[in-house]
């Protein structure tokens, strides 16, 4: 990605942010039973070592990127306890030099919340569509069912099934069918001010090629806190996984075993609110991926920096 290209992104981002400026004056958010509500980013950042995970690919290619981003959607209350929500959004990761790595990125969402005064039933379904320099990549497909209820006032529980169709356009030996079930817990301290996240996913994945089938699981934790500093509002957030992956159908005749792979990953993000919904963040992301299949060991570190307005 050229300078001029990425001048030309933060044009389009600044105008686009002006204009949503103008809208909000001129509209309410809220209009009857819909609320509509939308996000654009503008980030620039630097990677240690480029990485396509879902094709094993590591570089060892210290590169500089830029990512924009823009996601809206709307919910719509039929009453108290039924509701719709619909989203899209678009996400495009280029590199400096590394364009053949270059990533776009469409997400949709729509989704059905049945709301009752102990529980929340929700069904999600979500389709995601990517392109890996400027070619046909990944198609995912997820349907989600989930219930989610209070056990205390400050404990939340999330308990939800995910389907999961995978195809890789130009590797169809990786296409893959999965069941994921998951387990969140929530403890609010104060609020959505200041509250802490665990859970785990457990996996099955099972593809064209029984060499890729795997079992996984993965713990996660996290801390999310909002703040005042220098005046300014703030939202920290820190987030450390783990997770395992036993590749136990198949023996690897690469490795002439089963593949097994334990991957950790670090993240330390703060977003400070220098104007009125408008964000200026710093982030930090670790992961490292340990593999006794060589080509699926990594260490990665990434640096970013940018703006995030909120509308």
């Amino acid at each position: 990605m050229t300078f001029k290209v990425a001048i030309t992104y933060l044009i389009y981002v600044f105008t686009a942010i002006y204009l949503v400026g103008l809208s909000k004056v001129a509209f309410s958010k809220d209009a009857g039973g819909f609320s509509f509500d939308g996000q654009l980013e503008a980030f620039v950042g630097n990677d240690n070592n480029v990485v396509i995970e879902e094709i094993d690919l590591t570089t060892s290619t210290s590169d500089t990127f830029f990512t924009f981003k823009a996601k809206g959607g709307f919910d719509y209350n039929f009453d108290q306890q039924h509701s719709v929500t619909a989203a899209l959004s678009y996400t495009d990761k280029s590199y400096s030099d590394a364009d053949r790595f270059d990533l776009q990125t469409t997400l949709s969402t729509v989704g059905y919340k049945f709301k009752h005064e102990s529980y929340t039933i929700n069904f999600d379904y979500r389709k995601a569509d990517a392109e890996l320099g400027g070619n046909d990549f990944l198609v995912l497909t997820q349907i989600s069912p989930a219930v989610s209820f209070f056990l205390t006032k400050k404990s939340f529980f999330r308990l939800a099934y995910t389907n999961i169709e995978k195809e890789l356009v130009n590797n169809p030996v990786r296409d893959a069918s999965s069941d994921e079930f998951g387990l969140d817990y929530y403890f609010f301290w104060n609020g959505l001010n200041d509250y802490f996240i665990s859970s785990i996913r457990l996996r099955q994945e099972d593809a064209q090629d029984p060499i890729f089938d795997f079992q996984s699981y993965q713990l996660r934790f996290a801390y999310k806190k909002r703040f005042e500093l220098m005046e300014y509002s703030s939202r920290l957030s820190l987030d450390a996984k783990y997770r395992t992956r036993d590749f136990d159908t198949s023996i690897n005749p690469s490795i002439n075993a089963f593949r097994v792979d334990k991957r950790r990953s670090l993240s330390v993000s703060n977003e400070l609110e220098v104007f009125d919904s408008l964000f200026w963040t710093l982030a930090l992301e670790y992961v490292n991926n340990d593999s006794n299949l060589d080509t699926a060991s990594f260490s990665e570190t990434e640096v970013i920096t940018g703006i995030l307005y909120q509308f």
